[in-house]
């Protein structure tokens, strides 16, 4: 392997032990699969996103929240951390599946829920409700937000922490990112296929909650590169960690929606994937993933 090209592995495991605090071991019409490889994936994704992020877990400005919701919320990892860092609130952590770790801090708690379905929380409850990464899990948004805005108090949050899922070329790569692009564009339209959108943006994030009725809405948006190749060492570390969740999860990101949805040959897969490992590995190609934080409140009265 030529000197443009880089190596992984235990580098990256020892860095995602250092940025996380705690390493959490652990059908439905989701397109993504939920393996322990995937599992891996989520949290290597969580761990890269608080470099990007500063080590901030909420942007929102809350004061002494007592109860949060995180809705997806993984392997827990969020949930974790939020508990700890506001001890006196009560976090509701739910998914579509049992992964997450049986140890917990006493203010967390994990149910296993659907947030398409109609909720049974109280109205007017939650001091924050949050979500990271849930674009392409959700077929009706509208909903989803209506059931949020109903059940954040008044003076509450709602914060959106999304990744859009159509990768960018950065202007300093001199590697195109030919194939990489090309995966893109399929893993999008085989979801949409499937019923789901891969892609975001801040215009969309913010009508949403602008409908639901959130005010005060506040956007921040962020770069996740995929390879170390940025200039900063929050974003190189960063970038290394996405690398390797691409390089080690990409086949089971794109076999279901590749093969079942969009009639690949699991041959013709396989060619593309190995394309894009090789271009990713390229330290010449700056590729990075979009990252937009929308936070909003609920109004006094």
């Amino acid at each position: 392997m030529g000197g443009d090209t880089m190596l992984i592995g235990a580098e990256v495991r020892a860095l995602l032990s250092k940025v996380l605090t705690l390493r959490i071991n652990t059908t439905s019409e989701y397109i993504l699969p939920d393996d322990e490889q995937e599992q891996d994936r989520l949290d290597i994704k969580y761990a890269s996103l608080t470099l990007v992020m500063g080590g901030k877990i909420a942007f929102a400005p809350l004061k002494d929240p007592q109860e949060i919701l995180d809705i997806g919320t993984g392997t827990g990892i969020w949930a974790i951390d939020a508990g700890e860092e506001f001890p006196s609130a009560t976090i509701t952590a739910i998914d579509l599946s049992p992964i997450q770790p049986t140890w917990v801090p006493p203010n967390v708690k994990f149910e296993i829920d659907d947030a398409e379905e109609t909720w049974t929380w109280q109205e007017n409850f939650f001091d924050l409700v949050h979500m990271r990464t849930m674009t392409g899990c959700i077929r009706n948004w509208d909903r989803l937000f209506e059931q949020a805005y109903k059940h954040t108090k008044p003076g509450g949050y709602i914060e959106l922490q999304e990744m859009d899922y159509w990768g960018v070329i950065a202007p300093s790569s001199s590697n195109p990112g030919t194939s990489f692009m090309q995966w893109c564009e399929a893993q999008g339209a085989a979801a949409r296929k499937a019923g789901h959108n891969l892609r975001t943006s801040s215009e969309v994030l913010t009508n949403y909650l602008k409908t639901a009725g959130f005010i005060d809405i506040q956007v921040l948006e962020f770069k996740l590169p995929i390879g170390p190749w940025a200039a900063r060492k929050n974003l190189r570390d960063a970038g290394l960690l996405q690398l390797s969740a691409m390089l080690e999860g990409i086949e089971g990101l794109s076999l279901r929606l590749l093969t079942t949805i969009a009639g690949w040959s699991l041959e013709e897969v396989k060619v593309l994937l190995a394309k894009v490992r090789t271009e990713l590995r390229d330290k010449k190609c700056h590729a990075y993933w979009p990252v937009i934080v929308v936070y909003g409140k609920k109004p006094e009265q």
